[in-house]
């Protein structure tokens, strides 16, 4: 009769092949993608006539609004993070990530329960029952015990579900800085419409003032009979015009202050901006490399992370086709007497393993395996995708800026040229050379150019934030050295993967 091996040696025997057992990791490994196919070319606006504003070689400035040199506004951007509502939403959803990876990270761990229970069961003389005590009579029934349980991930599937967890928290973190980056531009968009608007007001003011002292000045002509009706209503048209202007810059100017409240979470506040000038458009731009994107752009990383969390589920949904091994228990002390509770000779108890094994599912695993594979595959052009968007974002933003740049020189040109049709007009008038018609219309084309040259010098400023916003620029400073987490107690922000090398999942 061959000898028994002691307990010991077969419960060692029996942990080393579990330990080998969950070394095995159903489904695909993540590798990050390979995109250098879109992004090792370079910049085609770099390339355009007149593209002095740009530089395709020098890395994108990070604090790109203190290029504007406006004291204001670099304040107004350094308020954005602590108080804009949109983005303590978003760090709530980081938090609500993170607790998500915790709930799917509880099933590695052996799950244990205490329970006290206290039961009085009674049987009827003529009752039948296989439960309770026998006919006639009641007892009391005190219990207290642990129940225990432990399924081992031998396949990985909870480890897997916890990779996806991961990702999609340095997803959330992404997001959270894709918002910066839009809020900051929002932010300075609405601070060049209100300091337009504030232009054009103090323009519309000044040609008041002129038009009212030309209409003066002809109404006494007209009155001392050394000039007509007609130059009278043709001046007080072009007056009545101008002061028309004036409502609405007002309301336009009031609906960019209140952008500009509600981005920094506040009610609105009538005059929340000082009289300013428009901030300069800066002289070069540098605009880095396309394949910087991969890194700078939150949202392509964000795409990236979504893309390695479904690629883990897929491996998820591959472990369910293999067997699930568990270890449960119960330790329980049940006694008729609240005295005999502790007695060792009331212990109950059970332990083994278990197997399951999902021999017939009706097609269930392999349909989600299928949708997994699906979802991973879609995660992967939507990364493409966003970074062709990217790509195309950039480039319209900077031929943007350099056409708008032409724009304003071309359009400061114009206003000389009006300021000299004015005083050229009014020279030949009143040397008795010239119709008065010819100075009202200078001044209204001198006008109109000047109304043309603020809105053209608004629009390239507007261009330049789309720049940088295209480049994902800002979140980089914006956030506070703790992290998107700062006042969240969550700890700091995971660092870019890098997606310039590897292949898609196998």
């Amino acid at each position: 009769m061959p000898k028994r091996r002691p307990r010991w040696m077969v419960l060692s025997s029996s942990a080393v092949l579990i330990l080998a057992i969950t070394g095995c990791m159903a489904g695909p490994n993540y590798h990050a993608p390979d995109v250098s196919g879109y992004t090792k070319q370079r910049w085609q606006a770099a390339s355009l006539e007149d593209s002095q504003a740009l530089d395709g070689q020098a890395q994108p400035m990070t604090a790109w609004w203190h290029q504007f040199k406006d004291q204001e506004l670099s304040s107004l951007v350094d308020r954005l993070v602590g108080s804009n509502l949109a983005l303590a939403e978003a760090r709530q959803r980081i938090i609500e990530a993170r607790a998500r990876r915790g709930i799917v990270n509880a099933d590695r761990l052996p799950q244990i329960d205490l329970n006290a229970d206290y039961t009085r069961a009674g049987t009827g003389k003529e009752a039948v029952s296989f439960q309770g005590p026998p006919p006639g009579e009641e007892v009391n029934l005190y219990a207290a015990g642990v129940v225990a349980g432990w399924e081992l991930d031998l396949w990985g599937r909870v480890a897997h579900l916890v990779e996806a967890a991961d990702a999609q928290i340095e997803a959330g973190y992404a997001d959270y800085h894709d918002m910066m980056v839009s809020l900051a531009a929002e932010l300075t968009l609405a601070y060049i419409d209100a300091r337009t608007l504030q232009a054009r007001l103090n323009m519309a003011n000044r040609n008041i003032a002129l038009q009212e002292k030309t209409l003066d000045l002809f109404e006494t002509r007209y009155r001392a009979g050394t000039g007509t009706q007609l130059q009278v209503v043709q001046t007080k048209r072009l007056l009545e015009s101008t002061r028309a202007l004036v409502p609405e810059y007002k309301r336009a100017l009031t609906v960019a202050e209140n952008r500009i409240n509600v981005l920094l979470g506040q009610p609105p506040e009538a005059n929340i901006l000082k009289p300013g000038p428009l901030p300069c458009v800066p002289p070069l731009i540098g605009i880095g490399l396309p394949v910087d994107l991969l890194v700078r752009r939150p949202d392509i990383r964000g795409a990236e992370r979504r893309y390695a969390a479904a690629v883990a589920q897929v491996g998820a949904a591959e472990a369910d086709r293999y067997v699930r091994l568990s270890l449960s228990g119960t330790l329980s002390l049940q006694t008729d007497t609240a005295s005999a509770l502790l007695d060792k000779d009331a212990l109950i108890y059970m332990l083994g393993p278990g197997l399951q094994f999902p021999l017939f599912s009706g097609g269930r695993i392999r349909s989600n395996i299928q949708v997994r594979q699906s979802q991973a595959e879609q995660g992967r052009l939507a990364l493409e995708q966003k970074i062709l968007a990217a790509l195309s974002e950039v480039e319209n933003a900077a031929a943007g800026v350099v056409r708008s740049q032409e724009q304003v020189i071309d359009l400061t040109a114009a206003e000389k040229a009006g300021e000299q049709s004015v005083d050229l007009a009014d020279n030949l008038y009143w040397a008795g050379l010239g119709d008065f018609f010819q100075v009202i219309d200078a001044e209204e084309k001198l006008v109109a150019a000047q109304e043309e040259l603020l809105l053209a010098r608004q629009s390239a400023l507007a261009q330049v934030v789309q720049l940088y916003r295209a480049l994902g620029g800002g979140w980089q400073v914006l956030e506070s050295p703790d992290g998107a987490g700062a006042e969240t107690g969550e700890p700091p922000s995971p660092k870019p993967h890098d997606m310039k090398r590897g292949a898609s999942a196998q």
